[in-house]
Order: C-alpha cells, then sequence, then structure tokens
C-alpha cells in the first residue's frame, strides 16, 4: 500500500503534543513523565503528593504541575480545567487496599471506588469534552491484570479496574466515532509503591513469581512505553482494548 513498514523514529515523537498524567508523582505516572518527557511530549503532572509531585518534576524540566484529590468531584473538576485542553490523557492514578473484604472499613470500599472508578470517569468526562470540542485527542486509562483474574483480599480494587476495561470498551465505541480514541492498559506486578505491602519480603515475592510465567516481575517503565505506544499512530487502530502486560499471569 506504500506504507514504510519500518517504524521511525518521527512515529515516537510527540513534539506539539500536551500530556495530562495523573498520578504522576510515582510508579507508572512517574515513568509515563519521564517517557513521554523523552519523546518531546510538553507534559502536565498531576497528583494529591505535592512534595514528590515537585521531585518528579524537577526530572521532567517544563512541566506543568497540579495537586488534586481524585476522590474529590470540585478538585478534579478544577485540575480539568487548569490543564487546558490536553492532547492525551493518561487516565493512570488510583490507590489500593488489601486485606480480607469482611474486615474491609466500608468508608474504605467508598473510597477506593470514588478514586479508582468514578475519578477516571470523571476525569475523563471533563478532558474529554475539551477533546470533543477540538475533533481529537487519546484517553489511555489504566486498569490492572486483577480486572481479568480472581484476586483474593483485593475485591473491591479489582472491581474497579474490571469497570475501568468496560468503560474504555464503552466510551471508545461512543468517542471514537468523533474522534477521541480510547484505550487502556492492564499492568501486573509492577516493582511500585502500591505493591510495596505485598512484595516487601522473599518469601512474598517468590509466592508472586510463582503465578507469572516470565518468572519477574515488571518494571514502571514498561507500563509506560505501552502508553507510550498507544498514544501514538504506531497503534491508532487499537480502539476499546485494554492491553494486558502482565507476563502472562491471567494465562494460569
Amino acid at each position: 500500500m506504500g506504507h514504510n513498514m519500518k517504524i521511525q523514529e518521527s512515529d515516537l515523537d510527540l513534539k506539539g503534543k500536551r500530556v495530562l498524567i495523573t498520578g504522576a508523582a510515582s510508579g507508572i505516572g512517574a515513568a509515563m513523565a519521564k517517557t513521554f518527557f523523552e519523546h518531546n511530549a510538553a507534559t502536565i503532572l498531576a497528583d494529591r503528593d505535592s512534595i514528590e509531585l515537585e521531585r518528579i518534576a524537577k526530572e521532567v524540566p517544563g512541566s506543568q504541575t497540579i495537586v488534586f484529590d481524585q476522590g474529590e468531584k470540585v478538585s478534579i473538576e478544577n485540575m480539568c480545567l487548569e490543564a487546558q485542553n490536553p492532547d492525551i490523557l493518561l487516565n493512570n492514578a488510583g490507590i489500593l487496599w488489601a486485606g480480607p473484604f469482611d474486615e474491609m472499613p466500608s468508608d474504605e470500599i467508598t473510597k477506593i471506588v470514588n478514586v479508582n472508578l468514578l475519578g477516571p470517569m470523571q476525569i475523563a468526562h471533563n478532558i474529554g469534552k475539551q477533546m470533543l470540542r477540538r475533533g481529537s485527542g487519546i484517553i489511555i486509562n489504566t486498569s490492572s491484570q486483577l480486572a481479568f483474574h480472581g484476586a483474593a483480599e483485593r475485591a473491591v480494587y479489582a472491581s474497579t479496574k474490571a469497570g475501568i476495561a468496560q468503560f474504555t470498551k464503552s466510551l471508545a465505541a461512543e468517542w471514537m466515532p468523533r474522534g477521541v480514541r480510547v484505550a487502556a492498559i492492564a499492568p501486573g506486578r509492577t516493582l511500585t509503591n502500591i505493591n510495596v505491602s505485598l512484595l516487601n519480603s522473599e518469601e512474598k515475592q517468590r509466592t508472586a513469581l510463582k503465578g507469572i510465567p516470565a518468572g519477574r516481575l515488571a518494571e514502571a517503565h514498561e507500563m509506560a512505553r505501552l502508553a507510550l505506544l498507544l498514544s501514538t499512530d504506531v497503534l491508532s487502530y487499537v480502539v476499546g482494548e485494554t492491553i494486558i502486560s502482565d507476563g502472562g499471569y491471567v494465562l494460569l
């Protein structure tokens, strides 16, 4: 068809693109910030942790930073206004509570649902309207391998991430014809702060690795690179899918 079969450096060049990254102060979000900066994007870093956010911003020169609370609707709305019409949204922020469901405080159930499911929906709602007015945009949500696998002691977290996967499908079907492409990544066990309590001993790490055919835990930059590819025309025909990157965990 006359197309160059080789991925060119220019295909991954995001110069002139403004990228909003939530949860940018640590883990996968911080890796996204650095990765997208290295590919010439103008980065807008949003997180609730102002101290860590400023630390990451020093590693990503020229970034705009926004402190917000993803569990609060007004805070989300203010953040989205301040972000000012980004080309790409990496809808990444989330929190984890692990433990027996019957011992989970009811307030924590509400908090996890608010932050992990309603929060990303509200952000997509606000930023998406900006994109629709422009007639273009890309939204990459962060789901989890646990959206596709039983998750003892993480029932609410897994449920919110399954909700993100379905939200991604449904929103993509609605908005792709209007120029806004939506997809998602589903990270596996990644060496980030959110997983510290689950991986803070050799025994816990050995147990975790038993369920991963690849035989290792993921690095945050691997998830950031996947999000990068999904945010470019290299994977422009991927619409509504949640791409699992988990070393084979969900296969077992």
